[in-house]
Parts: C-alpha cells; structure tokens; sequence
C-alpha cells in the first residue's frame, strides 16, 4: 500500500532518517511535484545521502532544480 509506506517514510524522515527522506523525494517527483522533490532531496543530500544528491543534479540538468539548490545540495552532502 503506497499511502501507508508514504505515511511510514514521512515519520522516519521525521526522525532523521535520510534514506526516508529520499524515498518521500521520489514519491513526490513520481507525482510530478518537483519543488517538493528536490525540497525532501536538498534536506536528505545534507544529512549525507549521496543518492539525492545525484538526483538533484538529475532535476537540475531537466530544469527542475536551481543551480543554487545544486550547489547547497553538493555544500550539505560535503559538510
């Protein structure tokens, strides 16, 4: 059931749990929210997740994201 897992990735991301803060990331772009996308990318690149990272210069290269948001997503990842 997606509604549930949703509800599931929402609450652990919550709590600090990057990868489900990706997982929300993906959800949203599968719905075509891209702002929000790249908004669950940028906080889960900062806490050190490398797959949002890439996905974030995926957005930017598509139009979807900033070069800004590209450059804080590669500064959080870095820090």
């Amino acid at each position: 059931d997606k509604a549930k897992a949703v509800e599931f990735f929402a609450k652990a991301a919550m709590e600090g749990h990057a990868g489900s803060r990706f997982n929300l990331g993906c959800f949203e772009e599968q719905k075509g929210n891209h702002d929000r996308a790249v908004r669950h990318f940028l906080i889960s690149a900062k806490m050190g997740d490398n797959d949002s990272v890439e996905s974030i210069k995926r957005a930017f290269m598509a139009g979807c994201a900033t070069k800004e948001q590209y450059v804080e997503a590669l500064k959080g990842y870095q820090d």
